[in-house]
């Protein structure tokens, strides 16, 4: 008996201890010991944010964020982590606050952000994240693309939109480059996950009313059903989407290339695109280039989907096909600029990448410069 009272004795000294250890303060309720009730660097005050784990720090728009000082810090009582009072800190990035208090810890995200301006931009990409840097690295290769080539251009986020930081009034092109790592799939797949562009979607539609003209790409494909652009039907969104992580892409292993859609080889989207050997066809990648091959597109035919063939698509959405994958399914489609509305143009091809988290040693960019060169053309075609 006493062994068997020592064996659960042990027992339940681990589990208390693996508790302990845990930072898993949603699950254990934990955080209260290891809470960061204040931190101010330089003068600016923290806001602190107990269920994100963050700490907000917001400065003016120019301030040098590379070198401010913690001037006030306060924890739980008995906790303590590794900066101090005192402590000089690069804040150009977010940092991580490891707090412990005993066997105790958490990790708190420090972010210092810049005070934005309102803007009156020509043309806006657009994100969830607060600013550019803020964008995971698909999303901010593409942006700072953009921000680079196109005149006039500026980042904004959903929220700008909403309290008038962004403000559309001579705003020509919205571009939404939307990459999520565990993919984006169908109409409850946005409503989960597409909340920030769903707060403005009333805005959105005015400006695309009122003639403003959208890019979408990668799961952006899905808004456009979701503003009135395919009239009342709210479920004509990408019927066939899937993607990895980003740090799981893998080598294409070549050109991955989708055909022109018959009939629009002349549209100004592929003017300038480099297709030697690949004749009525967009190639996008090279050997050793690594995509998540992200995908938000639409099959078609009559075994499931809802579309039996490309005219039932066309009369369903009222779009224009642009491009088809080797298998037929829309990749590229054209919702055009009618009755005062602006154009839309979608992309949800999978070869359609901007970012590649590493490339093979054989890599040499070709086809890869005809993301860049469609996204051009698209950009000039729809703010004529």
């Amino acid at each position: 008996m006493k062994t068997k009272i020592l064996f659960l004795t042990c027992i339940v000294c681990a589990l208390v201890a693996f508790v302990a250890c845990s930072d898993d303060a949603e699950t254990f309720d934990l955080s209260g010991d290891c809470l960061v009730e204040k931190i101010v660097l330089d003068e600016y005050t923290g806001i602190v944010d107990h269920e994100a784990r963050t700490i907000t720090v917001t400065v003016p728009e120019t301030y040098d964020k590379k070198a401010m000082k913690v001037t006030a810090l306060r924890l739980s009582e008995r906790a303590t982590c590794d900066i101090h009072e005192g402590d000089v800190l690069n804040m150009d990035a977010a940092i991580v606050l490891h707090v412990v208090n005993g066997d105790v810890y958490v990790d708190w995200t420090v972010i210092v952000r810049n005070y934005k301006p309102a803007i009156k931009p020509e043309a806006l990409f657009v994100g969830s994240a607060y600013s550019k840097e803020e964008l995971d690295m698909e999303a901010m290769t593409a942006c700072e693309w953009m921000l680079a080539n196109v005149p006039h251009a500026f980042y904004s986020s959903f929220d700008d939109i909403a309290n008038g930081t962004a403000d559309l009034s001579e705003c020509k092109l919205i571009w939404w480059h939307w990459h999520d790592d565990h993919g984006v799939d169908g109409h409850d797949g946005f409503l989960a996950k597409g909340t920030d562009a769903l707060k403005v979607k009333n805005q959105l539609k005015a400006f695309y009313e009122t003639g403003g003209a959208m890019l979408l790409t990668r799961y952006a494909t899905h808004l456009p059903t979701f503003i009135g652009v395919t009239g009342d039907d709210e479920w004509t969104m990408p019927n066939n989407c899937w993607g990895d992580p980003e740090m799981n892409s893998f080598d294409c292993g070549g050109a991955w290339a989708f055909d022109i859609y018959a009939g629009q080889g002349e549209h100004p989207m592929w003017e300038n695109v480099v297709n030697d050997g690949f004749g009525g066809k967009v190639p996008l990648t090279d050997a050793g280039y690594f995509v998540s091959n992200s995908v938000a597109q639409y099959h078609i035919g009559s075994d499931w989907g809802g579309y039996a063939d490309y005219q039932a698509w066309m009369d369903r959405t009222g779009g224009n096909i642009l491009g088809v994958g080797g298998d037929g399914a829309i990749v590229a489609w054209e919702y055009p600029s009618v009755n005062g509305r602006g154009g839309i143009i979608c992309i949800g091809y999978g070869g359609y990448d901007w970012y590649s988290f590493k490339y093979g040693p054989s890599y040499s960019e070709h086809y890869h410069k005809n993301v860049e060169i469609i996204t051009k053309n698209a950009i000039e075609y729809l703010m004529k």
